[in-house]
């Protein structure tokens, strides 16, 4: 029977292949490309901005509304940001300690 923290750590990981996929998959174009447009540094619901741009949230809500609901994330400019145009965008879950972070060059959607 596996440990509760092994059900953990493999929600997490697929957690963190969902999130992933938001920046390979062209039917997330559309919400990457609106990045730009949230407000820098507040933290945003995963799910409101997805719908928002229409974008598909069904691997998603397999996880559950206590995991759904409680997705958010951040976006800030890098350092270097006039130079390489890239944004880090972090992920989190309220109430838990997961994160994930990835950096991403809209110019390059």
């Amino acid at each position: 029977m596996p440990a509760p923290t092994d059900k953990i750590d493999q929600t997490e990981e697929e957690l963190n292949r969902c999130i992933h996929d938001l920046f390979l998959y062209n039917e997330y174009a559309e919400w990457r490309k609106s990045l730009s447009a949230l407000s820098v540094g507040k933290w945003h619901s995963l799910m409101k901005s997805l719908a928002t741009s229409n974008a598909p949230s069904i691997a998603l809500l397999a996880f559950g509304d206590e995991i759904c609901s409680n997705l958010m994330f951040s976006h800030i400019k890098a350092p270097d940001y006039a130079q390489s145009q890239m944004h880090m965008v972090q992920f989190t879950m309220s109430g838990s300690m997961w994160q994930c972070v990835v950096w991403h060059c809209p110019e390059r959607n």
